[in-house]
């Protein structure tokens, strides 16, 4: 059962240990024709934004162009060329814990970016559409909690004048099968959960890799 709103912090009830929380949000593509996209899936790759429950509508995401991809990463590698040449001639080596890793998956990183795989009638398809960025305001934030019990989604508006919180969706951990960092990701933030019928979305993590890590070892 959904918790009700929270005119404070949200704290789980008695008897049950927060592990940790933090701010996340669907994932994002970054390289070549996906990048700055995001798409909704089910098992064969339709796109099923319209099939979930309660989400406001919006157009699906198109690719980017073979000419606009190669425009982006002649850029992309243009920039890597000269911060690697600024922070040589400093003295230092660059950070590539920021950039790209190797993409392990291509298939759903590189042609394609869902962030939701979800069959009908599977666990996926029960998340909270306020976890896409482009549904939900700009003064919403939402938050993934774990507990010793249950893995939470805490959507809130951070406003210091009237704060609240409410719970937008749980699952019984028995239900999560994994929780993988994804290395093909910006500050190597991102990351699968993986339900136990199969389904999964891919997050990002606001609070960097620390989230993560968390989640990794529970």
């Amino acid at each position: 059962m959904i918790e009700p709103s929270y005119r404070h912090h949200w704290k789980p009830p008695a008897g049950e240990e927060l592990v940790t929380r933090g701010r996340v949000s669907f994932a994002t593509g970054t390289a070549g024709r996906v990048a700055g996209r995001r798409w909704f899936r089910d098992n064969e790759r339709r796109d099923i934004q319209g099939e979930l429950a309660g989400w406001p509508t919006r157009p699906p995401y198109r690719r980017r162009s073979w000419f606009a991809w190669a425009i982006w990463d002649s850029l992309l590698l243009l920039l890597i060329f000269l911060l690697t040449l600024v922070v040589g001639l400093l003295g230092g080596s660059p950070n590539t814990e920021d950039g790209l890793g190797k993409s392990d998956d291509p298939e759903n990183e590189k042609t394609d970016f869902p962030v939701l795989w979800a069959a009908p009638g599977t666990i996926a398809r029960t998340v909270p559409w306020q976890l896409d960025p482009d549904r939900r305001a700009d003064t919403g934030v939402t938050e993934l909690a774990l507990t010793d019990r249950r893995l939470l989604v805490i959507g809130g508006l951070k406003d210091p004048r009237e704060p609240w919180e409410e719970v937008l969706w749980e699952t019984d951990l028995s239900t999560v099968a994994t929780v993988e960092q994804l290395p093909f990701s910006t500050g190597k933030r991102d990351f699968r959960i993986t339900f136990t019928d199969g389904s999964w979305c891919r997050l990002a993590s606001l609070e960097g890799v620390a989230l993560i890590r968390h989640l990794t070892a529970a």
